[in-house]
């Protein structure tokens, strides 16, 4: 029996999406039935989360340049003219979807479906379309504030059994999943998979090369994309011109081009070149001891727009070179010490810049880090205390009944940890009062620290 229901996921997305523009931008938002705003079939900004695990599919927020300005206004408490630039814009939409994404995943975990979400992708241009995933059915919902439009689009598919695949993530502390991550020689691993895969898979010979050739005109294009979760957060995707892709295509299929059929063939194609060249870079960081998965891969096509991931430290471009045509490709990697006050864009507040000037302690200053505190706070996060871990074998397992005692390796009187996502931020002890149970806090990490564990 299916247990994800689309009736339930429309309902959540309703009520998260009108709950959060209306208590973080202030902006009433109506559910209507058609998409009336030309905003959205001009400049507009696609922000895209994926699922993985055993919940796989996307969800993207699709909006017009000009609503997008109006939301980041709102949800810094700026006016446009102080928006320093389009990242703003990005990271404000980004953090959007990931609040609605988040939300629906906490209905998928407590429907006990494993799964883990990536870190948003933004489209943003003039003229192109997105062929999502092919898992599940498209499903479609707007939601109007005045003149503007939110255009949310989902697919999703259970993939029961999938939860073996993120059993090992959040094992491991930022420092070290950062180490891990630098130990990747990532050009490597990328150059060599295109060559080897544009040969074995296509009898295509290809080569690394510096710079755009002389001459190269960026065309009518189409880019295959897959994003990470887990302990990688990134994004990977090549592009090619249409004229190329049509090359490629007959090349896989072993036909002529003028045989392909339609777009979706040559789509098909992208997608599992992006699935295989980006699964080969998820494999050089598992066998450095990371636990990451893949997305689905998705297809951008047109002339105008670009396809860019949020938070990202290593961002490259490789160039290849076959048989006069260009071939390139992005891969970036999210950055660990990730902060969720900079995520909404490196607020500018006044108030707290004067603070910092005047001196005080680290909770009292302009602290980047620290302003503007109050645009999460809404956000919903899970408190969990952990009395203790106790590691056993399956037959001790099986001859536990009722009655039996766990043994925890934590040491009588010893303070228990306080997570939030996964994250320690506290420490405390048990105490009871009123025939209830409680945790009195007894050492916490640093406000900043605090706020980190929320991203």
């Amino acid at each position: 029996m299916e247990k994800i229901r689309i009736t339930a996921v429309e309902k959540n997305i309703n009520n998260c999406v009108i709950e959060t523009f209306d208590t973080m931008l202030s902006m009433p938002m109506t559910k209507v039935g058609m998409v009336t705003d030309p905003g959205l079939n001009d400049q507009r900004l696609v922000a895209a989360v994926n699922y993985a695990g055993e919940v796989v599919g996307t969800l993207s927020l699709h909006v017009s340049k000009e609503f997008a300005t109006l939301i980041t206004t709102s949800m810094l408490g700026v006016e446009e003219a102080q928006i320093d630039s389009e990242e703003e814009i990005k990271d404000v939409l980004g953090e959007l979807a990931n609040i609605i994404c988040g939300t629906l995943k906490s209905e998928f975990l407590d429907n006990d479906l494993a799964c883990v979400i990536t870190t948003p992708s933004i489209t943003r241009g003039s003229d192109f379309k997105i062929e999502a995933s092919k898992m599940g059915d498209l499903h479609k919902w707007i939601f109007r504030h005045k003149k503007h439009e939110l255009l949310i689009e989902i697919s999703l598919k259970e993939d029961i059994g999938a939860k073996a695949e993120i059993a090992g993530i959040s094992q491991l502390g930022a420092a070290e999943i950062l180490a891990k991550i630098n130990s990747v020689d990532i050009p490597t691993t990328v150059i060599n998979s295109v060559i080897d895969v544009f040969y074995t898979m296509l009898s295509m010979e290809t080569e690394n090369i510096p710079e755009v050739p002389e001459g190269f005109i960026e065309d009518k294009r189409t880019v295959g994309t897959v994003t990470f979760a887990g302990d990688v957060q990134g994004l990977f995707n090549i592009q090619v011109n249409d004229d190329f892709a049509r090359k490629m295509t007959a090349a896989m299929l072993s036909m002529k081009e003028e045989e392909i059929g339609s777009d979706e063939e040559v789509y098909d194609v992208l997608r599992e070149l992006s699935n295989i060249i980006g699964g080969n870079l998820k494999s050089a960081f598992v066998d450095v001891g990371l636990a990451c998965v893949l997305s689905t891969p998705a297809i951008t096509n047109g002339r105008d727009f670009r396809v860019e991931a949020l938070n990202i430290i290593k961002t490259q471009r490789f160039l290849f070179s076959c048989g006069g045509s260009t071939i390139i490709v992005d891969a970036g990697i999210k950055r660990e010490e990730f902060d969720a006050a900079n995520a909404l864009g490196g607020q500018k507040a006044a108030a707290e810049e004067g603070k910092g000037k005047q001196g005080g302690s680290e909770e009292e200053t302009g602290d980047p880090d620290l302003r503007n505190l109050d645009l999460i706070m809404e956000i919903p996060i899970e408190l969990t205390v952990e009395l203790g871990r106790s590691q056993k074998r399956i037959a001790d397992l099986l001859r536990m009944g009722q009655g039996s005692v766990v043994e925890l390796a934590q040491v009588d009187g010893e303070p228990v940890d306080i997570l939030v996502n996964e994250t320690l931020i506290a420490k405390g002890e048990v105490v009871v009062e009123k025939e209830k149970y409680g945790i009195r806090i007894v050492e916490v990490v640093s406000r900043k620290e605090r706020v980190k564990s929320l991203a």
